[in-house]
């Protein structure tokens, strides 16, 4: 015992040891630079032909300072959603009638054009078209990379597998190679291979399971189809769901509607209609909503002018948290208590606290730019800032964190060797 007291004595000893050390090399080189992420806001704007970004604090953009990530080529830059494990950003062009995607990277940023904005925002490699031939404001993604999108001209909700992504990034497949489909197709080849599956001594039913289906833009809910589509809006998938607002017919279809994001159904009996995949309507509130973003507890949506509501996604009950907005679009969760608003008319952007579902939330002005649509949430933990992360290592805060974790575990382990 009096040996293990002994060697824990002694790491104890060294690990002060080693943040003395640290201590005092920070108080030699007090210019050494300590890596510390922010949150960074993402906006589109249609009008200005870009999309750009600021940096936040305390909900709000630091100086006013806005630096452009896509400035060029991009006449009606819409929708826009962040891709964050893959570092991409998706854009809705109305214009071009394009979904783009852009592989993104954090950088230093040096120069009098960086207005004191230590890092940036670049484009890493080219901007590529994944869907086209499609007049879409509204796009959103699922945590495997699956891209989902409201197309006004057919009225409905589609998506495009993130396989199919991946070669079209890579050169090997085309947008032009992408087959569209409607609702009833993509639901009866769905219907037929699960009644196949079900049936194991089919030798058809095998070979049909293994076939690799051609690359597609899947219809998953549309207008006819499903009765809660109207001309859809914003999109948002939460795990297996899927999340859609409609901006015409709101009433009937639903404000906001809801299915899956990997839709099934069977064939229920010969004769029958052709099969639909089943939705929902969660709340039908207001005959237009546009922007949506769900936390755990609510559904957030803006209607198409001043009113941002939020709805609980247990029971439906709809609350006006402002009414301050004139022409309120893009919404964006922070993953914690606040989401951030664009409105379009007002030349801002807005944060909203939603952590309660309560009516007449305070709305804090977080940034001034012309006619704002879009919005994505670039986080500190992201994956795009890893290469910035590796250049300088952990802050001092995180060395200190780990090396308390350190000598926790070496006292749990003396503790048990007693």
């Amino acid at each position: 015992m009096t040996s293990v007291l002994f060697v824990t004595v002694g790491v104890l000893f060294h690990a002060l040891t080693i943040v003395g050390s640290t201590n005092m090399r920070a108080k030699l080189n007090p210019f050494r630079k300590h890596f510390n992420p922010p949150d960074l806001l993402i906006v589109s704007s249609p009008q200005m032909k870009k999309v750009s970004f600021t940096q936040l604090r305390d909900f709000k953009s630091i100086g006013g300072t806005v630096l452009p990530i896509l400035d060029a080529g991009l006449p009606a830059p819409y929708g826009i959603t962040w891709d964050a494990p893959r570092s991409a950003l998706y854009v809705c062009d109305g214009i071009l009638r394009k979904i783009f995607r852009a592989k993104l990277k954090a950088v230093e940023c040096v120069g009098s054009d960086c207005k004191g904005i230590p890092y940036k925002l670049s484009l890493d490699g080219d901007l590529v078209v994944v869907v086209e031939d499609t007049l879409s404001q509204w796009a959103t993604v699922d945590e495997s990379g699956n891209l989902y999108f409201s197309d006004q001209d057919s009225s409905a909700i589609k998506k495009v597998n993130v396989e199919n992504i991946n070669l079209i990034v890579d050169g090997i497949l085309s947008p032009k190679d992408l087959k569209k489909t409607t609702e009833p197709e993509v639901a009866g080849e769905e219907a037929a291979k699960e009644a196949k599956e079900e049936s194991p001594g089919d030798e058809k039913a095998s070979i049909t399971t293994l076939t690799t289906p051609a690359p597609t833009i899947m219809t998953l809910y549309e207008k006819g189809a499903s009765p809660h589509v109207g001309t859809p809006s914003g999109v948002c998938a939460s795990g297996p769901q899927l999340f859609w607002a409609n901006q015409v017919g709101g009433f009937g279809a639903g404000s906001v509607s809801y299915g899956k994001t990997n839709p099934r159904v069977k064939v229920t009996a010969e004769g029958d209609d052709k099969p639909t995949f089943p939705s929902a309507k969660m709340v039908n509130n207001t005959a237009s909503a546009y922007g949506i973003a769900l936390t755990s507890s609510k559904i957030i949506y803006s209607d198409t002018s001043h009113y941002i509501w939020a709805a609980s996604r247990g029971t439906g009950e709809a609350v006006a948290l402002t009414k301050e907005m004139l022409k309120p679009r893009g919404i964006v969760f922070d993953g914690d208590n606040t989401v951030y608003v664009a409105d379009q008319e007002a030349n801002l952007v807005g944060s909203i606290p939603v952590g309660l579902l309560r009516a007449g939330a305070p709305v804090t002005h977080a940034l001034d730019i012309h006619a704002p649509f879009g919005l994505a949430l670039v986080g500190k933990l992201d994956p795009v800032w890893d290469s910035l992360r590796a250049k300088y290592g952990d802050s001092g805060a995180n060395r200190l964190a780990s090396l308390g974790a350190f000598v926790t575990l070496v006292v749990a382990l003396a503790l048990t060797l007693q």
